[in-house]
């Protein structure tokens, strides 16, 4: 069976690049919906109104919801396996020392 350590701060850090990434992606997901808008701005028709639609919709959830759902989820399972390990690192501490 393998060994399993982790060092918990570098867990941290990594966490905050996570957390700073989701933001990022959260913010260029914005920043893409709303050049889309200005790029087809002019357009007239049925295939402006497609676009639009495909824009508001399937593109809007994905760049601005589920992409940084997906990322900050990634972050939370992170989060709750350090937690788990500094629990289970004082839980031994403690049987160790008798307290």
């Amino acid at each position: 069976m393998a060994g399993c350590r982790i060092v918990n701060q570098g867990v941290l850090t990594a966490l905050d690049s996570i957390e700073s990434c989701r933001a990022s992606f959260e913010e260029a997901g914005q920043t893409l919906i709303s050049s889309l808008t200005s790029a087809i701005a002019d357009m007239e028709g049925a295939a402006k109104d497609a676009f639009q639609a495909l824009i508001d919709k399937d593109i809007k959830e994905f760049a601005e919801t589920n992409l940084p759902e997906a990322i900050k989820g990634m972050y939370t399972l992170l989060e709750e396996n350090r937690k788990n390990f500094e629990e289970v690192d004082q839980k031994i501490a403690d049987n160790i020392s008798g307290g």
